[in-house]
């Protein structure tokens, strides 16, 4: 079976119109389908090459234009997208091959490799001296090639895991693609029950309806939550216009009017 989730995210022919678009503040990042899948291919080919298959890619990082890059990056490279801190790995029993993120507190220690990247939507490399052994997530990531050939993967492949709460609860191998786990703990989503809840939130929102608008919010501050709305949109052909935590109400009105949204993921944009 082909794998599921690839044809959601950018390739190379995708040159044509803007995949996403990052606000924060004072900042505005663009990138079309063909540049993004750049730089999805660039953090494909850092994660093989730093790293062997483990328990999944720590991804410390909140919703941002980085955040995206790095889990499709990792679900390029056929690989797993951890969530969680660092505490909640640890308890989990997990070792993950590579952590990501903005600050050394929030890297796990137990990861083969250890990545910094900045929050600066436009820096080149990580401002300052790097810790012992810590990879720059930006100017090294420079050196790998524009392209990268996607690992396909089975749709029964764990791609998402998510400890942000008390105790990991994995859906039931029995249950139909799709079907998540109720409650309040952690999500464990293989890329088939991951497409499959894109799907149904496309469906459920209205999403898939022809719209005026080409452009989409996605203001959330969980990044399982925002991944999923970017790519809700992707799958209908709209750009995820994706907002930083500190972003505040005026930066997501200033988003609204200068893009053109009348709707998010979740519906549409109240006037």
């Amino acid at each position: 079976m082909p794998d599921p989730l690839l044809p959601l995210l950018p390739g190379p022919q995708d040159a044509d119109r803007p995949w996403l678009i990052c606000y924060g503040i004072d900042e505005r990042v663009e990138l079309t389908g063909h540049v993004l899948s750049m730089w999805l291919a660039k953090t494909a080919g850092f994660i093989t090459s730093e790293s062997a298959p483990g328990d999944g890619v720590h991804v410390a990082l909140p919703p941002h234009w980085r955040t995206v890059a790095w889990a499709c990056g990792t679900w390029l490279a056929g690989r797993s997208v951890l969530l969680g801190s660092s505490e909640e790995i640890r308890a989990a029993g997990l070792v993950p091959e590579l952590s990501v993120a903005f600050t050394p507190e929030s890297l796990c220690e137990e990861a083969e490799a250890q990545v910094l990247v900045p929050s600066a939507s436009l820096a080149l490399r990580w401002p300052g001296d790097l810790p012992a052994l810590v990879l720059d997530g930006a100017a090294d990531l420079m050196h790998y090639p524009d392209h990268f050939t996607p690992v396909s993967a089975a749709g029964d492949l764990t791609c998402l895991s998510d400890l942000t709460a008390e105790m990991a609860v994995p859906a039931d191998p029995g249950a139909p693609a799709g079907t998540v786990p109720s409650g309040d703990g952690p999500t464990i989503l293989t890329r088939a029950q991951l497409v499959a809840r894109v799907e149904a939130a496309g469906a459920s929102t209205g999403a898939d309806k022809a719209s005026a608008s080409r452009a989409v919010l996605v203001r959330s501050p969980d990044t399982a939550q925002m991944l999923q709305e970017v790519l809700v949109a992707w799958r209908t052909g709209r750009t995820a216009v994706v907002l930083t935590p500190e972003a505040g109400d005026h930066v997501a009105a200033a988003a609204v009017r200068q893009e053109g949204i009348t709707e998010w993921v979740g519906g549409s944009q109240s006037r």
